[in-house]
């Protein structure tokens, strides 16, 4: 599974790079007094998420490891106190709840009989913890005035650094030119899994509080839900519909203000 971000993060590197080229070479330019930021939010948000969201799916069932995910909200929003100087408000918690609620019952986990062991809850709540930390480091760096490209582009490159005790090098170069189809399927997921998702992820956190966009972004298992019952035919049960309208309720929720929903 390592091998696989490995190979995600590598060439998300190399997109953004080409793109940086592109659109503005002084993007790279970075303080070095803030190059243990960087190293940070690829280290923590993308290795070591990936490593102990891998480990958690092996110790309980992929829904229990899914609702672990998804504690990510919680630490963002209690960290966003002593960083951003953020309050605490109600609509925020009942927003938190109401979409983390939404959260258990799309993945069915209310339904099963899963056990969690000390242990699974411990790489489940680091997976939260590390899944929340780039939202926390990239406002952070956005603030510092870095544009998205620069935050992205840094936060893989250390990804790809992190990810290094992981992998085998030999097998990597194997797998990448032994066939194209292998090759093409990398860059692919790469580009419209990665580089995409989290470059508009990163120019959203600059224009909402970061306690915020982590909520919002619980809509992914919706969506997940949706894709698989229109494409793969799975069924929707009804605990999945309503976790499906609670996630949503609590984006409305965040986002009203005043007789108007954004």
């Amino acid at each position: 599974e390592m091998q696989l971000v490995f190979y995600r993060v590598v060439f998300a590197a190399l997109f953004i790079a080409l793109i940086t080229l592109v659109k503005d070479r002084n993007l790279f330019k970075i303080h070095i007094k803030d190059i243990w930021l960087f190293a940070a939010s690829g280290i923590v948000s993308i290795v070591l998420f990936n490593y102990c969201y891998y480990t958690t799916m092996g110790l309980t069932s992929l829904s229990a490891a899914a609702v672990l995910l998804y504690t990510a909200p919680f630490f963002v929003m209690i960290m966003s106190v002593p960083v951003f100087k953020e309050r605490i408000t109600v609509k925020k918690l009942l927003a938190l709840f109401i979409a983390f609620l939404g959260c258990c019952l799309v993945t069915g986990v209310f339904g099963s009989s899963v056990r969690l062991s000390g242990k699974a809850v411990m790489f489940g709540l680091l997976t939260g913890f590390g899944y929340s930390m780039y939202t926390v480091l990239g406002s952070v760096l956005l603030k510092k005035g870095y544009n998205s490209l620069t935050v992205t582009f840094y936060t893989f490159l250390f990804a790809s650094v992190g990810c290094l005790p992981f992998v085998n090098i030999g097998d990597t170069v194997k797998n990448i030119t032994g066939s194209v189809n292998v090759t093409g399927l990398i860059i692919l997921m790469a580009l419209v899994n990665t580089v995409i998702p989290y470059i508009i992820y990163t120019v959203g956190l600059n224009n909402i509080d970061p306690s915020k966009a982590p909520i919002i972004a619980t809509v992914e298992p919706v969506v997940a839900t949706v894709i698989g019952a229109a494409v793969y035919k799975e069924a929707l049960t009804l605990s999945g519909i309503i976790g499906l309208i609670l996630v949503l309720s609590a984006v409305v929720v965040l986002n009203y203000k005043g007789g108007t929903a954004k």
